[in-house]
């Protein structure tokens, strides 16, 4: 179990979320459809490293062994999701796959890497 902490992966994962979002508006200037693809990979980056975070800060209160289980099992049904969303949005929509690949990477890893960051510390937070 988990002690309950007065950090939110959820909220913070949000900021830098949004961070991203704006960020990702500055392709906009390089031509339309690089910018929609662009923000289309990190939207879809988005949605599915606050679920992650959002799992994390619901069940961390269950027992150690509960919350394992559900956190695995979100994980790879996440992991399902993206990538039939992810083919479905390269095969029905005409965006540069190029861009929308690479963004949707960068920003994943990016949104992951940080995600595990707050997890840490909540983590080293509960152990003191």
């Amino acid at each position: 179990m988990i002690k309950n902490s007065d950090r939110s992966v959820v909220k913070n994962t949000l900021w830098i979320s949004g961070f991203l979002m704006l960020l990702s508006g500055v392709f906009f200037i390089v031509g339309e459809q690089e910018g929609i693809a662009v923000v289309t990979g990190v939207m879809l980056s988005c949605v599915f490293v606050i679920s992650s975070a959002w799992v994390f800060d619901t069940f961390r209160e269950t027992k150690t062994s509960t919350f394992i289980k559900i956190f695995f099992f979100s994980t790879a049904i996440r992991f399902l999701l993206v990538l039939i969303l992810f083919g479905i949005l390269l095969g029905v929509t005409k965006i540069d796959e190029i861009y929308f690949t690479v963004s949707f990477i960068i920003s994943y890893l990016c949104q992951s890497v940080t995600e595990m960051i707050f997890i840490n510390k909540i983590l080293q937070k509960s152990g003191s």
